[in-house]
């Protein structure tokens, strides 16, 4: 294995970027010399902790320190396992139960939640960033550390780093990633990847997901991170003029929020360059109104917490003029392999769908305290995703469904969800969708879908039924029930939240 991450980062951080930005935040904004400062100051003070030796979990929202402590972390070569400040009590305490980190870091406005996990979890040792009472202040006694040199970087297969899944089907796993998708990431730098070098790029998205790492080709090729709290879309807009902002990732729902912004029509964007989206199905419609909106700027990420990025579908393959270009995930990346299978793990010909397997140095190593899952989703080097779809000759990956989502009706005949939603969203009355399968009371499923009108219109269920077998042709795509719904839930990570649908279409019957 070649050298760590870290260490070329912080020589390009001591030498030729030392007076660059690297990071803003509100009215804060750090040099790459500072940045470099700051991780040698804290990995002093983590090295000189005897519970951070044993592994070091964060709990903060976006904020400079959040990146340091993360290089300062894989640079002693300690396991590092980042906490969702969105994530309930429970779903960290799962993290920590497995993980054993023998330190906290955290934000001071999550005190009260780090002393709880502290004391749920054993761990013997809170950092604070910032002063907090009864804590040691991990940012002042790193910038207090004399200056000097720093430690060297420890070797890359000691790198260790721990996310957290979506928890869609219950308490999320612990994922385990090495080295592999740090070199991923670093290989995503340029005209086929997720960054381009100096870029200046927006984060409103929790860092600790794996959309988090998605900004880290930024910082290795020497740009910009403007970080935000939360995603607000206002305050988006707002910054893409006033930062003059290059690219940014939203999952499809925060998207949507940002396109129907007034502001966003008044205000100056032709600094974008490139806004990821993804993470869930996007309608065609949507899609367009982006481009008519932002100009070709669109560049959809497939990626899952597992495996990090998989495909790209760059600007360059985003054609108004062209349904079918809008719908591909994309390309895979440089050094991920992607396969169909059929149920029986054999390889599928193009245009035939089947579940997707992938292949590269960023699939996890497994899941944490979970071994036969593990055992059950990675075979031979090959991450079973759970995802249906299918490549075309060109090698271009188009996606229809989850596994689990998949429509299995009495009869035998399978819905594809994500087919459903498109042919709803044709209707003009229809802003938003989200189809699923409910008990039909028998050993299968009835399609059921909740929409939302756009603003001064209504929806006629029956209407909506007939226009989606006009589009489709096959009854047995068509919603046997539907619910007319002012806004659809969504999760902590930007998705909508299927259960909580599924949930209420089930009790409502």
């Amino acid at each position: 294995m070649g050298a760590q991450y870290t260490a070329g980062l912080m020589r390009a951080a001591d030498g030729p970027w030392e007076r660059r930005e690297a990071l803003v935040h509100g009215d804060r904004r750090w040099t790459y010399g500072q940045l470099a400062r700051t991780v040698r100051g804290i990995a002093a003070v983590l090295r000189s902790s005897p519970g951070a030796r044993n592994g070091v979990a964060v709990l903060a929202d976006n904020r400079p320190e959040v990146v340091a402590v993360q290089l300062a972390t894989h640079l002693l070569g300690y396991q590092l396992a980042l906490l969702a400040p969105s994530a309930t009590h429970a779903e960290r305490e799962e993290l920590l139960r497995h993980s054993h980190p023998g330190a906290l870091v955290f934000a001071p406005g999550h005190a009260e939640s780090a002393r709880a996990l502290a004391a749920t979890a054993g761990i013997g040792e809170l950092l604070s960033l910032g002063p907090a009472p009864a804590c040691r202040d991990l940012a002042a006694e790193a910038a207090a550390q004399p200056a000097g040199p720093g430690l060297p970087a420890a070797p890359a297969e000691r790198v260790r780093t721990l996310l957290c899944t979506g928890g869609t089907t219950g308490l999320p796993k612990a994922v385990v990633h090495t080295h592999g998708l740090y070199d991923a990431l670093a290989a995503l730098v340029g005209d086929h990847g997720l960054a381009a070098p100096g870029e200046r790029r927006l984060v409103c998205t929790p860092m600790s997901h794996i959309s988090g790492h998605f900004a880290l080709p930024t910082v290795l090729s020497g740009g910009t991170l403007i970080l935000h709290d939360r995603f607000d879309p206002g305050a988006v807009v707002e910054t893409i003029a006033a930062e003059r902002v290059n690219a940014l990732v939203l999952t499809s729902p925060l998207l949507y929020q940002l396109l129907d912004h007034p502001a966003l029509t008044v205000t100056d964007h032709s600094s974008l360059r490139c806004l990821g989206y993804g993470a869930a199905p996007t309608p065609l419609r949507r899609q367009q109104q982006a481009l008519d909106r932002l100009g070709p700027v669109l560049q959809h990420i497939y990626g899952l917490t597992e495996a990090g990025v998989v495909t790209l579908l760059q600007p360059g393959d985003h054609h108004a003029d062209c349904p079918r270009s809008l719908a591909g995930a994309g390309r895979p990346v440089p050094g991920m392999s992607v396969e169909v299978r059929d149920e029986d793990g054999r390889r599928l010909p193009a245009d035939r769908a089947g579940e997707v397997w992938v292949r590269g140095p960023s699939v996890m190593a497994g899941y944490l305290g979970h071994p036969v899952t593990t055992e059950e989703v990675i075979r031979d080097g090959w991450l079973r995703t759970g995802d249906i779809g299918g490549l075309d000759a060109s090698g271009t990956l188009f996606l229809k469904a989850r596994k689990s989502e998949v429509i299995m009706q009495a009869s035998g005949l399978r819905s594809y969800p994500r087919v459903v939603e498109e042919a709803l969203l044709s209707h003009p009355a229809v802003r938003a969708a989200a189809v699923f399968g409910v008990p039909d009371g028998g050993e299968g499923e009835r399609v059921h879908a909740t929409v939302v009108p756009h603003p001064g219109d209504t929806v006629d269920p029956v209407a909506l039924r007939a226009h989606v077998l006009a589009e489709l042709g096959q009854a047995h795509m068509v919603p046997e029930s539907v619910d007319v719904v002012a806004r659809l839930p969504v999760t902590r990570n930007g998705k909508v939240d299927r259960q909580a649908l599924r949930d209420g279409a089930a009790g409502g019957r």
